[in-house]
């Protein structure tokens, strides 16, 4: 009965072992930006200054680090995108960096200073 314990102690052990081993730690910030986003505001000092081009265009930030922004005016923009390690900044092909107010399973917030125009706050849900 001694070795029955043990040796049921033992699988239970080695089960757990590999189980723990086999999760992979995943970043959850960059888990809920991937996927398709809709553009529900672009707004400068609270006044939504988004054009008919703009509005409900989608924002589809893929797995593989690359995105695809198509407006309403049949435009298209792809390139590569990053999120830093503290989830705190989006960059857009190395270059355009947008701080991230908010990334949820259901909405992203997003703002960038932009010259004299000043700071313009993208909305997703």
């Amino acid at each position: 009965m001694c070795k029955k314990i043990g040796l049921l102690f033992l699988a239970i052990c080695v089960a757990s072992g590999l189980l723990f081993q086999s999760c992979k730690k995943e970043t959850t910030e960059v888990n809920m930006i991937i996927r398709n986003w809709t553009l529900v505001s672009k707004t400068v000092a609270g006044v939504n200054i988004a054009t008919d081009c703009d509005t409900d265009s989608k924002w589809n930030f893929k797995t593989d680090e690359t995105y695809v922004i198509k407006d309403n005016c049949d435009e298209t923009l792809t390139g590569t995108w990053s999120l830093a390690d503290d989830g705190k900044t989006l960059t857009l092909d190395d270059i355009t960096a947008y701080k991230v107010i908010e990334n949820s399973v259901t909405k992203l917030v997003i703002e960038m200073q932009v010259g004299e125009i000043g700071l313009i706050r993208w909305s997703f849900n």
